[in-house]
């Protein structure tokens, strides 16, 4: 594990407190949008979630990148106001719990909730059941790991991994692929990612893009399903301008790992190399 000395306490924008990561020299979260707003609004809202809870009373989610827990906490709390019998099974993948989740703190009605959680996890389980919750957190590699889902259907995906330049290898055409896989067609795969690359690959995969309202930036965020039809206020189709980009601009090619075993730097250093060539060859 990470030493606990080098992650740093941030305060962001709603008073919550996000981690910065030194692996990756991000935050967790978005400072100037505030964690839970992040949560509530680049990702539940856009997820249809609340919209599917007053449908189903079991509800399955999964998360790249359970990080810190704000987002499936933000979505139980919320999601239980929508439906009180509502059942939510989860599974996050994870690459390492931070030695500085123990001190972090929630505000009510979200701390309880927060609290039960973070003890399950500091007691070394990786699946256990709150009340109404199911969890189950896949630690390591997830490119190796998503292969235990297969077989697995979920009703919305959070894609919340660190960002394409930094955690190259969780946003590559190969592994959203086997993300799809475990989406239903109505689902919705959200995240706060605008990235060609990642928008492209979603695309070439067969999925339908949508921005989603920005928080705390200028820059929306990203919805995409197979199927399914965006019925919250926060989704909105692509502008002409950014359906161009898409097609024509030659940072819009996936990045790429057949094997779901490159290195993110080489993941990297291939997408360059064939940007170079594209805008060579563009007139």
């Amino acid at each position: 594990m990470t030493s606990e000395r080098e992650f740093k306490k941030v305060e962001t924008a709603d008073g919550t407190f996000t981690l910065w990561h030194p692996l990756f020299e991000e935050s967790y979260h978005s400072v100037s949008a505030g964690a839970l707003e992040e949560s509530i609004k680049k990702f539940l809202i856009p997820s249809q979630l609340p919209l599917l809870a007053k449908e189903k009373d079991e509800i399955n989610l999964l998360e790249v990148g359970f990080g810190l827990g704000y987002n499936l906490v933000a979505t139980y709390v919320t999601l239980l106001k929508v439906n009180p019998n509502l059942k939510i099974h989860y599974v996050g993948f994870e690459r390492e719990l931070s030695p500085l989740l123990k001190e972090l703190k929630l505000p009510e009605p979200y701390g309880g909730i927060y609290e039960r959680i973070k003890e399950n996890l500091l007691k070394g389980k990786d699946e256990f059941e709150i009340d109404q919750l199911r969890v189950k957190i896949l630690y390591g590699d997830a490119r190796k790991r998503v292969k235990e889902l297969e077989g697995e259907k979920f009703d919305a995906v959070y894609h919340d991994a660190f960002s394409p330049r930094k955690n190259t290898e969780l946003w590559t055409l190969e592994f959203l692929r086997e993300i799809k896989n475990l989406l239903t067609e109505e689902g919705f795969w959200v995240s706060y990612s605008t990235a060609l690359p990642v928008r492209r690959a979603l695309f070439e995969l067969g999925f339908k893009i949508y921005n989603t309202l920005p928080v705390g930036r200028r820059s929306p965020g990203t919805a995409a399903t197979l199927k399914g039809i965006p019925r919250d206020e926060r989704t909105y189709p692509l502008t002409p301008k950014e359906r161009e980009k898409l097609f024509k601009s030659p940072k819009a090619v996936p990045f790429r790992d057949p094997c779901l075993c490159l290195p993110r730097e080489e993941i990297w250093n291939n997408y360059q190399k064939e940007v170079l060539e594209r805008s060579r060859s563009t007139p």
